[in-house]
């Protein structure tokens, strides 16, 4: 069974809590407004935000990492609909700015010694191989156009 997308943050909320997560990266997300509140965040040891705007969870951040917006990199949207598309860089980012795929490429890297994927399209190709959905698509294949797939 398909399951609601942000159905697990209730569950990750609680073992903040609990105290079993005791450090949380969020990517481009206030997820104040997502039903986390200050008082269980202060619970983390450590929250890691990574985002391009002033947010009420970037102002409680012990890290906070420059994220690229959108027309700072290249990558790929999946609308609700289930049409995958690419989008290419427009422009530089700013400073120290980098893509969250390269953020968290590096994190892996650092905590597990794993170098996994070194390019976007290497990323998306192994999201491909892993997520039924995107089963048989290829960032090639995806093409200007777009691609449907079933969600």
């Amino acid at each position: 069974s398909t399951k609601r997308l942000g159905s697990r943050l209730k569950k990750i909320q609680e073992e903040i809590v609990a105290g079993k997560v005791k450090v949380l990266i969020v990517f481009g997300e206030d997820i104040t407004e997502l039903g986390f509140d200050k008082k269980t965040l202060e619970k983390l040891k450590t929250l890691v935000v990574c985002d391009v705007k002033k947010t009420a969870t970037t102002e409680l951040a012990d890290i906070l990492l420059p994220g690229a917006a959108w027309l700072e990199k290249r990558g790929s949207f999946t609308n609700g609909k289930g049409r995958v598309q690419k989008f290419m860089k427009a422009v530089e980012a700013p400073g120290s700015a980098r893509a969250e795929w390269e953020i968290l490429h590096d994190i892996v890297l650092n905590v597990t010694g794993q170098n996994g994927f070194k390019s976007i399209e290497g990323l998306f190709n192994q999201m491909a191989a892993e997520l039924k959905p995107l089963e048989g698509v290829t960032w090639g294949g995806v093409g200007h156009l777009g691609v449907d797939i079933e969600i």
